[in-house]
């Protein structure tokens, strides 16, 4: 609740991590990720920046749209 944005990071099987989205203000909802490939597994983890630091990745949750 105390975050200035929340930084969501996704990766497949054949790529590694890399931001997918960034949310300011803690305010997630589901419009800010993408594309996304059919049939994929994806896999995510989201962390909190409060001015230059970071908390610690969240656990890890996969799906395949």
């Amino acid at each position: 609740t105390d975050c200035d944005a929340i930084e969501g990071e996704r990766k497949s099987a054949s790529e590694a991590y890399k931001v997918a989205f960034t949310v300011p203000d803690g305010s997630v909802d589901n419009k800010h990720d993408g594309p996304l490939t059919a049939g994929t597994a994806y896999t995510y983890r989201v962390r909190c920046k409060k001015g230059s630091d970071y908390s610690p990745y969240s656990n890890e949750k996969s799906g395949t749209p």
